[in-house]
């Protein structure tokens, strides 16, 4: 009888093992993506169109409220509305906070609204031409940041930036001194309310060096980086599982049998 009590005090204490070490598991392997799947104002996509790698959206409203609807890549992972969505007259800021799984990992999208008449404060331009070079990607609607590669030596960049309402002002800044390798030139636009502003930022860089995404943001890297991640806790966690219970069932029998 005693004997049969033992097994199963044996059975018992493997179990409530196995639960602790699962439940660990689960925290550990907890998904660390932050990103956002969709931005939806009042129920429609915004525009420009959303990019889960483009975290600031410069855009102009008549309304005087909105609904925000951001849903998460990771339906698990929790998103914050920071600011009010009362908007006022003029230029409002609102951060859409994104805390992953694992409760560490964190992104922020940010809205730059203006209320007011939305032809006026329109800050976006139809196209980036530079003399001589191609902007990588191709100018589109998006992306606010490019990379433009020259050979040779150059002392600024001939830029042509063209808005999309006429009446908006145009200012290339830190567009000189090209002493470094790698120079970041400033488009600023200043839409024709005088309020509204968007800023589009090109990499120049000599072809033979080499630079970061001009996003900030290596998409495919980021999305690998994480799949990486996660596969090496799982090899880690799938090694010291058994030997955690290897070890825990040795030391049962040997406590039980110091007590015979």
């Amino acid at each position: 009888m005693k004997k049969f009590i033992r097994i199963g005090i044996i059975i018992l204490l493997i179990g409530i093992c196995n639960i602790i070490l699962i439940s660990n598991v689960n925290a550990e392997t907890r998904n660390n993506n932050p990103l956002l799947m969709e931005i939806l104002i009042d129920g429609k996509t915004i525009e420009p169109e959303f990019d889960q790698f483009i975290t600031d959206y410069v855009m102009a409203i008549e309304k005087e409220s909105i609904e925000i609807e951001a849903i998460p890549d990771d339906p698990n992972a929790n998103v914050e509305i920071i600011g009010s969505t009362k908007l006022n007259i003029g230029k409002n800021d609102i951060e859409i906070k994104v805390t992953a799984e694992d409760k560490k990992t964190t992104q922020s999208y940010y809205l730059h609204i203006t209320r007011g008449d939305v032809n006026k404060a329109n800050a976006n331009l139809k196209n980036i031409e530079v003399e001589g070079w191609n902007l990588n990607p191709k100018f589109n609607e998006k992306d606010t940041s490019y990379l433009v590669e020259y050979n040779g030596y150059i002392e600024k960049l001939n830029v042509n930036a063209i808005p999309e309402n006429e009446k908006a002002k145009i200012e290339i800044l830190d567009n000189d001194n090209f002493s470094s390798t790698i120079h970041i030139v400033t488009i600023r636009v200043t839409a024709e309310d005088g309020i509204t502003t968007k800023e589009y930022k090109l990499t120049a860089k000599k072809a033979e060096e080499e630079v970061e995404d001009p996003s900030g943001i290596r998409k495919t890297e980021n999305k690998d980086m994480q799949e990486e991640n996660r596969e090496e806790v799982n090899n880690k966690i799938n090694v010291f599982i058994p030997i955690v219970v290897i070890i825990i069932i040795v030391l049962i029998i040997i406590v039980i049998r110091k007590r015979k």
